[in-house]
């Protein structure tokens, strides 16, 4: 083969390389992961101003990336919010998850003591980690009572 022959192959395998590819900035629609079904965990919700608590078989809080899972409604003389749990396979899952809900949060910020996410969605504020094998958090709640509200609920899960 002569040189005229290589340089003919190096610049067919180059542009070949170049071909159209999906674009890096392009998003993909989110699948939710292989999740059990929800089932009723009342037991680990706190009572203390609790005045519904349901299983919501999917999208909490009108939200595609939540699956479906268990929310209870609070009510105090000043606000009302709603705590969640979504249970997954394992831990690894649920950090899985973690990782993955916060990709879809906008301008999520890091939460240190729980290593979990706050975001001030449209819909309302939205406070999410992972505690073992399940994937918590609270909608409806500024960032300083999410963390303080969390605790209990993180404690008995």
């Amino acid at each position: 083969m002569g040189i005229r022959t290589w340089i003919l192959i190096i610049t067919f395998f180059s542009l070949w390389g170049c071909a159209d590819s999906p674009s890096a900035t392009e998003k993909k629609a989110f699948a939710l992961p292989s999740l059990p079904p929800p089932i009723a965990e009342n037991v680990k919700f706190p009572l203390n101003n609790r005045t519904f608590i349901e299983v919501a078989p999917r999208e909490l809080f009108g939200f595609p990336f939540l699956a479906g899972g268990n929310v209870a409604t609070y009510t105090t003389t000043k606000l009302t919010y709603k705590l969640f749990s979504i249970r997954c396979n394992s831990p690894e899952q649920a950090a899985s998850y973690l990782f993955s809900i916060k990709e879809q949060m906008k301008e999520a910020r890091f939460v240190a003591s729980y290593g979990g996410y706050f975001s001030t969605m449209p819909e309302g504020p939205l406070f999410v980690y992972a505690k073992g094998a399940y994937v918590a958090g609270s909608f409806g709640l500024d960032e300083e009572e999410a963390i303080e509200l969390n605790k209990e609920f993180a404690a008995r899960l």
